[in-house]
């Protein structure tokens, strides 16, 4: 009697589960119908699909490339980039998929390498001469791929809280299961492209949580075209994978680095605490500038602050 109570309870569990997470897929499908494309972006062609890019300053200036972290776009950086704009750089700013607007990748190939590919393709149809490349975040292992693997095309790489994960891992890591849609499509649904949690989960990254607020819109608006929740699912392997083979992933490589590197940290971090960035420091032998009081997005917490820390990244002597 209680095995065949047991299973009747496991079965009506498993059908309330099952149906929530239907409903909340379905959901997602309901929200993303907006497949409009913010008219001041263009299409850059790369080996791996059509990349969007928003272009400010002089064409002439020093160009800066610009790479945001997960599930952010060229549009959440742009008061970074008029800043830029306004000194006389040539800015950059990415859209790397399946975030933003640019060409989602049916074959899904969102680890370091493709991406970097996709970066060098932009840096190349954008400029004649390498440029400083800005990256946050996860960005930051794209980036620095790029800068490991075309360092020709780099002339400074400036990470920002770098989520470069475990260096030499001993395992390919991920989680399996989430390689199905069919449970992996519903827990980005019910988080990453919820509007009702993106707020929440904007707030755990900071330490000035207030800032979340005025960013929350231009986060979401390009989590309104259609396909955004599948091909977010189709890129969290990306992002719970220990090692793809890239050459970022491997401290020697790091060592070997030849563009000069800055790192601008937030001693506040909770995502990537201050101690990976003061690790990364030693392994570049390169200067860190630490802002008190700031989490893992710098440059909407304490943009006046942060700002003057990337000028002079940018600007300072090598050593």
């Amino acid at each position: 009697m209680l095995l065949r109570a047991a299973s009747r309870w496991f079965l009506v569990m498993l059908l309330v589960a099952v149906t929530a997470l239907a409903v909340i897929r379905v959901a997602a499908g309901m929200r993303e119908r907006d497949g409009r494309v913010p008219a001041h972006l263009h299409a850059v062609v790369t080996p791996l699909g059509q990349v969007m890019v928003d272009e400010r300053g002089p064409a002439t200036g020093r160009t800066v490339l610009i790479v945001p972290g997960t599930a952010g776009w060229s549009g959440f950086w742009q008061e970074v980039a008029n800043h830029l704009a306004v000194r006389g750089y040539h800015v950059v700013a990415v859209d790397l998929p399946p975030f933003g607007y640019s060409e989602r990748d049916a074959a899904a190939r969102y680890d370091r390498r493709s991406q970097a590919t996709r970066l060098a393709a932009v840096v190349a149809a954008t400029t004649r001469n390498p440029a400083m490349v800005v990256a946050h975040s996860f960005g930051g292992g794209p980036a620095t791929e790029l800068a490991l693997t075309h360092s020709d095309q780099v002339a400074r790489l400036v990470l920002i809280d770098g989520a470069l994960g475990e260096l030499d891992p001993k395992s390919a890591g991920g989680v399996p299961l989430l390689r199905s849609s069919l449970l992996a499509q519903p827990l980005i649904a019910a988080t990453l492209t919820n509007p009702h949690a993106i707020g929440a989960m904007s707030r755990s990254m900071l330490a000035r949580k207030e800032a979340a607020a005025r960013w929350q819109e231009t986060l979401r608006a390009p989590m309104r075209r259609p396909g955004t929740t599948a091909a977010y699912a189709a890129w969290l392997p990306s992002l719970l994978a220990a090692d793809d083979g890239a050459l970022s992933r491997r401290a020697d490589a790091l060592r070997r680095m030849q563009p000069p590197v800055r790192l601008i940290w937030g001693e506040a971090d909770t995502v990537t605490p201050i101690a990976q960035g003061l690790r990364l420091a030693k392994l570049f032998r390169a200067p860190i500038t630490r802002l008190p009081g700031v989490g893992h997005v710098p440059h909407i917490e304490d943009p006046v602050h942060f700002l003057s820390a990337l000028d002079a990244a940018i600007t300072e002597p090598v050593r």
